[in-house]
C-alpha cells in the first residue's frame, strides 16, 4: 500500500509538471501573436498614413491646375488692359487684375503649404516604414526561437507523457480511476496528513482515521475535502528506505 501511495504522490506531482509544459506550449504562440497584432497596428496606420498622403497631393494637383488657370487668367487680363479705351474699362480692367493677382497668390501659397505638408508626412511614412520593417525582423527572430523552444517543450512534453503512463501502468486501476475522478473534481486527489490536519482543507480529521492512515494498510478519503489522504511520515518512511 505504501508504494500505491507513493506512486499516486508522484503521479501527482507528474500531473502537475504536464500542466506546466502543456500551459507554455500553449502561451509561446501567444507571444508571436502579440507582436502580429503589433505589426497589424502599424500597417493599418500605415495604410491610413499612405491614404492620407494621397489626398493631400491630389488636393496639391487640383491647386496648382488652378493656378495654371489663375495664370492663364492674368494674362488675359494684362492683355485686355493694355486695350482699354476710357477710365471705366481701365477701372474695370485694374480690378480684375488685381482680383486675379490675389487668387494667384492664394494658390502659390496653398501650393506651398500643401508641398510642406506633403513633405511632412512623407517623413511620418518613412519612419512607420522603418518601424514596420524592424518589427517584422524582430517577428522573423521570435518565430523563430518560439518554434525552436516549442519543439524542445513538445519534446519534453511527450517523454513526461510517457513517464505518466508508466507510472500510471503500475497503479491498482481501482486506485487510478479514483484519483483521476477526485483530480477532474479537486485539483489536488492526494494530500498528506500532518499533526492530524489535512493538507488539503486544513481540517483536522477524526482520530480513529488518523490511526488508520497511520498503520498504511488502506487508502482512505478525508471526510472534509473528499481527497485521498496519507500519514506524510508513512511516505517519507518510504523515501528513506527507498
Amino acid at each position: 500500500m505504501r508504494d500505491q501511495l507513493k506512486l499516486l504522490e508522484e503521479l501527482q506531482r507528474h500531473d502537475a509538471e504536464l500542466i506546466e509544459l502543456e500551459s507554455l506550449c500553449k502561451a509561446l504562440p501567444e507571444r508571436v501573436q502579440k507582436v502580429e497584432a503589433a505589426i497589424a497596428a502599424l500597417d493599418q496606420l500605415l495604410a491610413q498614413k499612405r491614404e492620407e498622403l494621397a489626398d493631400t497631393e491630389s488636393f496639391r494637383k487640383n491647386q496648382e491646375q488652378d493656378k495654371k488657370e489663375a495664370a492663364e487668367q492674368l494674362s488675359r487680363a494684362k492683355a485686355k488692359s493694355s486695350q482699354v479705351r476710357n477710365l471705366k474699362e481701365g477701372n474695370a480692367a485694374s480690378r480684375e487684375l488685381e482680383t486675379t493677382r490675389r487668387q494667384l497668390e492664394q494658390r502659390e501659397e496653398e501650393i506651398a503649404k500643401l508641398s510642406q505638408a506633403i513633405s511632412e508626412q512623407q517623413g511620418k511614412i518613412a519612419e512607420h516604414e522603418t518601424r514596420v520593417s524592424e518589427q517584422r525582423k524582430e517577428l522573423a527572430a521570435e518565430q523563430e526561437r518560439v518554434a525552436k523552444r516549442i519543439s524542445e517543450m513538445q519534446s519534453k512534453l511527450q517523454a513526461a507523457k510517457a513517464h505518466r503512463d508508466e507510472l500510471a501502468s503500475k497503479l491498482r486501476p481501482d486506485f487510478l480511476k479514483k484519483y483521476s475522478t477526485i483530480r477532474m473534481r479537486r485539483g489536488l486527489a492526494i494530500v498528506a496528513v500532518r499533526d492530524g490536519t489535512c493538507r488539503g482543507c486544513n481540517m483536522r480529521i477524526p482520530p480513529q482515521l488518523y490511526n488508520i492512515i497511520q498503520r498504511g494498510a488502506s487508502l482512505e478519503i478525508c471526510p472534509n475535502c473528499n481527497r485521498m489522504i496519507y500519514w506524510a511520515k508513512l511516505l517519507d518512511e518510504v523515501s528513506e528506505t527507498a
